[in-house]
């Protein structure tokens, strides 16, 4: 008796179904139930039911829904009290009418039990919660971006617990049960790595080792065929651990006491700068003034340039170590860090070894670890003037080692994160383009005479992309290579194509494929919040609107868009005449979000 969302929405009373038949009237039950005992706003109904066009009897055609909900479901049964407010409508329910509130409770006392070790008792508590759901939330249920993200959470939280009950039910030592159900969840979810994960250890412990290698295989292909990447790290090492391999490295270590470097070596190392490079005249100049040499320091000068993938960190980093690189007559060195790279980030004592053979260490004399090569690097380099650039670090701890140590030497930095962390660092963060140097840099790509004939199309394009230089070098790239191509052509692909990353990847160009980069570096729980943000309306939000939707208190949403903002998915910025911090996504942050909210739960077998 009572309210069930989890699966088709359902009101019984009295052994009697009174589940609203008007689809609009559901959903404003529907509504109301998921934020059940708060207000939920005028405004809220009327984008959630009519979205950005409503009609202009939009207020009174919803009194009329609310009349119907209380006429034949509320004051028919009594299961809930409906009141209204100054600003909308509150819903009154207790938990015990309302299946939802049910799981959660007995979510919450399995994890417990899970916690203190109880784990018969958490998995039978558990199961008991998803026994409760009876398909997916609120099917049948007609859903705007409102209701949309709330069905998505929901069904988050679903498949943590399930992953909580899966883990009480491997201590067990159930493994022969839990595969069928765990093949059905790969199908379901092929590309979560948790379910695989499980499954391979299942059968493995079950004596079906070798289909533990084909789950492996399967899901590698398909990593590299949909995202480009390969399996986690985690999931490469349960891998191999069912192989049981344990290869013994031989490393002949060479003498220590002998080591020393050819000397009146000059490294020029840095990659070539790029041939129509546009605009960043502020944040340039800012870079040339942190790295230029001043009297009276005791460390090497460093600038971390930092921003959302696509920006043009590398770029301008170049193009600011060749304008300057006169300043260092005794070299320049550089290294590509690899970042979150699906092939792993760098090893600094492999960074370490191209360094020391530009400054002409020879094979034999290589140290053999890491810190006797950062030793030797930090030899070579006093009291020079040398220029080191690392591109696409990952952490300080990366980085630290190939810092020289002397105030003679500068280090340029590029990161998607600011690498705060790293002591002595000065941070430039780098933002879009302008409209200007956008236009200016479509013209030297695809020549000025194409932009300047049709102007309000160049400008349309460089709308739709954000104005971010990535994805303007993939549509400049796409132009030059079918000159037959018109920009009204490649605008109106940008604006009605059903998945419009599709458009920018071209060549080695590919957006959708940085932002898998830092996506996939996220903890499952801030990947579930960019998500679910993506569905907040356009331009900005507060933590309240987010806390509301994410179904969590602020401080820990405040924790989690912090992270995003971090990793430079979201931008905040505070308002002057008060404390509210107010939140943005950038047009194809919030594109890339959609899909991945699409791809993973919403069709994850597609």
């Amino acid at each position: 008796m009572g309210f069930s969302i989890l699966g088709p929405l359902s009101v019984q009373h009295q052994g009697r179904d009174i589940t609203p038949t008007a689809p609009k009237v559901r959903q404003v039950l529907a509504f109301l139930l998921v934020r059940r005992n708060q207000i939920v706003q005028f405004s809220e109904f009327i984008d959630e039911l009519w979205g950005s066009n409503p009609p202009g009897s939009a207020m009174t055609t919803l009194q009329t829904y609310i009349y119907k909900l209380r006429r034949d479901v509320l004051d028919l049964s009594g299961l809930a009290r409906l009141h209204t407010q100054s600003c909308g409508y509150l819903l009154d329910v207790s938990d015990d009418q309302l299946d939802v509130c049910r799981f959660d409770t007995l979510a919450q006392r399995g994890r417990a039990a899970h916690e203190a070790g109880e784990t018969e008792r958490a998995s039978a508590l558990l199961a008991e919660a998803l026994q409760l759901w009876r398909g997916r939330v609120l099917s049948g249920v007609t859903e705007g971006q409102i209701l949309s993200a709330h069905a998505a959470r929901l069904e988050e939280n679903r498949l943590r617990v399930l992953g909580i009950r899966i883990d009480a039910d491997m201590s067990l030592g159930r493994y022969d049960e839990l595969i069928s159900e765990l093949q059905e969840l790969v199908r379901s979810y092929p590309l979560h790595e948790r379910f695989h994960a499980d499954l391979m250890t299942a059968l493995n412990q079950a004596g079906r080792r070798y289909e533990a290698f084909e789950v492996f295989r399967q899901l590698r292909g398909l990593l590299a065929d949909e995202l480009g990447l390969e399996p986690s790290a985690s999931m490469q090492r349960l891998h191999h651990s069912l192989l049981q391999a344990t290869p013994e490295d031989g490393d002949p270590a060479a003498d220590g006491a002998s080591r020393r470097a050819h000397p009146a070596i000059v490294p020029a190392q840095l990659p070539a700068d790029t041939l129509d490079f546009t605009g960043r005249g502020a944040p340039l100049a800012r870079i040339r003034r942190m790295i230029a040499f001043r009297d009276g320091g005791t460390t090497a000068r460093a600038v971390s340039i930092c921003g959302m993938a696509g920006v043009g960190k590398t770029t301008l980093a170049l193009h600011a170590a060749h304008v300057d690189k006169a300043q260092f007559p005794d070299g320049q060195l550089y290294a590509h860090l690899r970042g979150p790279s699906p092939a792993g980030a760098a090893d600094p004592a492999d960074v370490l070894v191209g360094f020391l053979r530009g400054l002409g260490v020879p094979e034999q004399r290589l140290p053999a670890t890491l810190e006797e090569r950062s030793s030797l690097f930090r030899t070579l380099t006093d009291g020079k003037r040398l220029l080191v650039v690392l591109d696409d670090a990952l952490s300080a701890s990366q980085v630290f080692p190939l810092l020289p140590a002397t105030p003679t030497s500068a280090v340029v930095i590029t990161s998607r994160w600011g690498l705060q962390d790293l002591p002595g660092v000065r941070v430039v963060k780098l933002g879009m383009m302008n409209p200007d140097e956008c236009l200016t840099l479509l013209g030297r790509i695809i020549g000025p005479h194409r932009v300047t004939a049709e102007r309000a199309d160049a400008e349309r394009i460089i709308h739709r992309i954000g104005y971010l230089p990535l994805a303007l070098r993939c549509v400049g790239a796409r132009l030059n290579a079918v000159p037959t191509l018109t920009l009204q052509r490649m605008a109106a692909l940008l604006d009605s194509g059903s998945a419009p990353l599709d458009q920018l990847r071209f060549a080695d160009f590919d957006v959708r494929a940085n932002y898998d980069k830092t996506y996939f570096r996220l903890a499952p729980h801030d990947r579930s919040a960019l998500r679910l943000v993506s569905l907040l309306p356009p331009p900005t939000f507060t933590i309240t609107t987010a806390a509301n939707l994410l179904g969590a208190d602020t401080d820990a949403v405040e924790d989690q868009l912090g992270r995003l903002v971090n990793n430079h998915l979201l931008e905040a910025t505070s308002d002057r005449d008060s404390d509210v911090v107010h939140y943005q996504l950038h047009r194809l942050v919030r594109l890339y979000a959609q899909e991945r909210l699409n791809r993973e739960f919403i069709h994850p077998a597609a």
